[in-house]
């Protein structure tokens, strides 16, 4: 509820800002205002009534469209909002005379609708451009990682991963069943899933996630919880992937003996986790027990932030999602600072970390200056 409450602040702070800025000083009568005003209202309503409808678990098909339009809706109004944003930023740093000292009122006005009227037809391409990249089959991204002091056996040992593939109101089966013949023709062996599974509950979109089951590795399957796991039904979606076969690591590992080497994987859940289950704290320490030794270590952690028990217990790499890259231009600068890293490879006092742009998408089904990823792990 706490997130809820922040949630609707923070958009009606966005829809207002929004609605001000296309309206005044722009509408000629008291009854345009109105009309505009009870547009970005009913505009505002329409994600925080979808949050509602899921946090009380009403679902079904008309549901889905419903959150299709109230997301896209956000998405638009967004980009909207940041470039209303950057304009009133580049007026007051540059001191330029406002628009209305320059010209009589009826020109100002229609001046001013006019330019308001092409930058809301701006967000509205910016927008088409994002859905379709938002929406699109994601790509495989090869990442080649190279290490010191890597066993021979390890040698070109390859990882798929996954992360944030959201499934529920927008992204179904027939999306996942394409991120899994993806999967199966990299011919991984092992394959890594860093949370976010699904929105919504088992019962209503348990069956979106069937796919899964026909994924193909060599050595096995693992998947760590997320945030959003604890959003909806935790324990119904932890047994639907362990059905269609995942192993769950909860601060548990599991060593994998690859010719004369040994790689150990360890599981940890969202750092938030112990606001919701106390049992699902982070403990590395508890994961690591009786493994000290492998010959090397693969961390996998739902947020970049737990790079600083990777470094403390010595893994080699970390594996991570959440960010989604920021999704689109420009959440990514904001995500950028809550997070040490975005995307991509990077090190860190030793230990390298690799984050998944995301597999799925969550809320408005735009990405722009990102794409939907599967990634490919390549030891070397």
């Amino acid at each position: 509820m706490k997130f809820f409450v922040i949630f609707s602040a923070v958009l009606f702070l966005l829809y207002l800002y929004t609605g001000w800025k296309f309206i005044y000083p722009n509408s000629h009568s008291l009854l345009a205002n109105i009309g505009f005003w009870l547009l970005f209202l009913f505009l505002y309503l329409l994600p925080i009534s979808t949050s509602l409808l899921r946090i009380n678990r009403i679902e079904g098909e008309y549901i889905d469209y419903f959150a299709w339009v109230s997301y896209l809706s956000l998405g638009i109004c967004s980009i909207l909002f940041f470039i209303f944003l950057g304009m009133d930023i580049l007026t007051i740093s540059t001191k330029i005379a406002p628009i209305e000292n320059k010209f009589d009122p009826n020109r100002k006005a229609f001046l001013g609708l006019s330019l308001k009227t092409m930058l809301a037809g701006f967000g509205g391409i910016f927008s088409i451009y994002g859905i379709v990249n938002g929406l699109r089959v994601p790509e495989i991204i090869t990442q080649k990682i190279s290490f010191n002091k890597l066993p021979s056996g390890l040698k070109d040992f390859k990882i798929a991963h996954i992360t944030d593939l959201h499934v529920g109101s927008q992204i179904k089966a027939e999306m996942v069943q394409s991120v899994v013949d993806k999967i199966n023709s990299m011919n991984p062996d092992i394959v890594v899933f860093t949370g976010d599974a699904a929105d919504g509950s088992v019962e209503n979109y348990g069956k979106e996630m069937e796919p899964l089951k026909n994924i193909k590795s060599k050595y096995g399957n693992y998947f760590v919880t997320g945030n959003h796991e604890y959003y909806s039904d935790l324990k119904g979606w932890l047994n639907k992937l362990s059905e269609v076969g995942f192993k769950i690591l909860t601060n548990e590992s599991k060593q994998i003996q690859v010719e004369d080497s040994t790689l150990l994987v360890t599981g940890i859940p969202d750092r938030t986790a112990k606001y919701y289950v106390k049992s699902h704290k982070t403990n590395v320490k508890k994961a690591l027990n009786g493994y000290e030794s492998s010959d090397f270590k693969l961390l996998l952690a739902h947020q970049p932030k737990d790079i600083e028990h990777a470094i403390k217990f010595g893994y080699d790499l970390q594996l991570s999602g959440h960010t989604h890259g920021g999704q689109y231009i420009p959440f990514s600068f904001l995500v950028s600072l809550a997070h040490p890293f975005l995307k991509g490879l990077h090190q860190k006092d030793g230990t390298q970390i690799y984050i998944n742009q995301g597999t799925g998408f969550w809320g408005p089904s735009i990405r722009i200056g990102t794409v939907p990823e599967i990634t490919e792990i390549i030891l070397s």
